[in-house]
């Protein structure tokens, strides 16, 4: 491998550190815990650093990890809680004679992203655990190599490619997230005259590079088997804002007392009944499809529709309606498609607040789920 002389793993009991020596001593940018800033190496590491550490003393960890690996003093370094014997990749691409290596740890546990607070942290952190188990772990450290020297301009310039082109890779494994929150990244480039001004997205060097960054993030992320984990389409409603007590209070508002039938036991019924639903493919990839009509109209990016239109739930838009009806019809039939139009024509509770296609959606699920519990109850009744 070019610009690069040596790549080893080091033990320290279950934590391991890989150690990069360079061919040469080359200039470094970086926002590396160990050295960081603008420096001058021939050495980076990643170490490993355990799941459930605070990094109440982060420079003693490193020190110490220095000192038993015999890491010199001037080296970049790294912490990461992957796993770094088995998501740590390297990946080399030669564009139009510019010439790039990535060297990058990947995984997810506080994925997020930019500019939005880290929520559901207990949820990813017990999925990274289990992850953890089986020797797959979490955060993004990308150290970008340069086979051309550097301006400090150029140097700025392509963490532009490298770190779009991680969030192009998690976007490709179906994560909305752009990275997490303890993401690193170092600029590696040789020292000498002629140097490179111009490193963006456009250029060579920066279609290069976010090839080798892309290539190596998403490497690592499937060796960590670090897919979306979207749990069930009441996760998602939830997610959303529309949790299960919602649509239970929706239902009753269309509901005509029967006085033979107790209203909790009602309640109980209609919740077993959206628990079956959610492990059913056909109606939860339904309503994740109106969902994500709604994320695409909200944006104006429905073909065929006039910017501005979706806003106004356009008469002659009726795919909502279908997917609503739909959606009533799988689980009910046709008395699904009955409950549906009485729903369709209140809208009651939280479905009014809603966008066209989660509107109905919810009419479609809400009236099909509480005709299929009628229908049970009528059915016992008559035995």
């Amino acid at each position: 491998m070019r610009l690069v002389k040596d790549i080893k793993t080091k033990m320290d009991g279950e934590m391991a550190t890989v150690i990069i020596t360079l061919s040469e001593k080359m200039e470094i940018l970086s926002s590396a815990m160990k050295n960081g800033g603008h420096t001058v190496t021939d050495v980076l590491f990643i170490m490993q650093v355990p799941h459930d550490s605070r990094m109440d003393d982060t420079y003693c960890d490193i020190n110490r990890t220095m000192k038993i690996h015999k890491i010199p003093d001037h080296a970049v370094g790294f912490m990461t809680a992957a796993e770094v014997k088995y998501v740590f990749s390297t990946v080399e691409t030669d564009y139009e004679g510019m010439y790039t290596i990535a060297a990058a740890t990947a995984g997810l546990s506080n994925q997020v992203v930019a500019g939005e607070l880290l929520e559901n942290w207990e949820e990813k952190h017990k999925l990274s655990m289990e992850r953890y188990k089986m020797l797959v772990g979490g955060t993004i450290n990308i150290i970008g190599i340069s086979s051309v020297p550097l301006t400090d301009e150029a140097k700025v310039n392509i963490m532009m490619p490298i770190i779009e082109a991680k969030a192009a890779a998690l976007n490709i494994l179906g994560y909305r997230e752009t990275g997490t929150t303890s993401d690193a990244v170092a600029i590696v480039s040789p020292i000498g005259e002629d140097r490179e001004i111009y490193s963006g997205t456009g250029t060579a060097l920066g279609i290069s590079m976010a090839r080798s960054v892309k290539a190596a993030v998403i490497s690592n992320l499937v060796k960590r088997g670090d897919f979306p984990h979207m749990g069930t389409f009441l996760d998602v409603l939830k997610g959303k804002g529309i949790p299960k007590v919602s649509l239970w209070e929706a239902a009753l508002e269309l509901y005509i007392p029967n006085p033979e039938w107790d209203t909790d036991d009602l309640k109980q019924r209609f919740y077993e009944k959206l628990d079956i639903l959610s492990k059913d493919i056909n109606v939860s990839s339904l309503i994740q499809a109106a969902l994500a009509m709604d994320e695409i109209g909200s944006k104006d990016c429905i073909c065929a529709m006039p910017k501005g239109m979706f806003a106004k739930d356009p008469i002659h838009l009726i795919a909502d309606e279908i997917i609503g009806m739909q959606i009533a019809q799988y689980i009910a039939g046709t008395r699904g498609i009955f409950e549906f139009h009485r729903f369709d024509r209140f809208k009651p509770g939280i479905i009014k607040k809603m966008p066209p296609f989660t509107d109905d959606m919810l009419c479609g699920l809400i009236g099909g789920a509480m005709s299929s519990v009628y229908t049970d109850l009528f059915d016992n009744e008559s035995r």
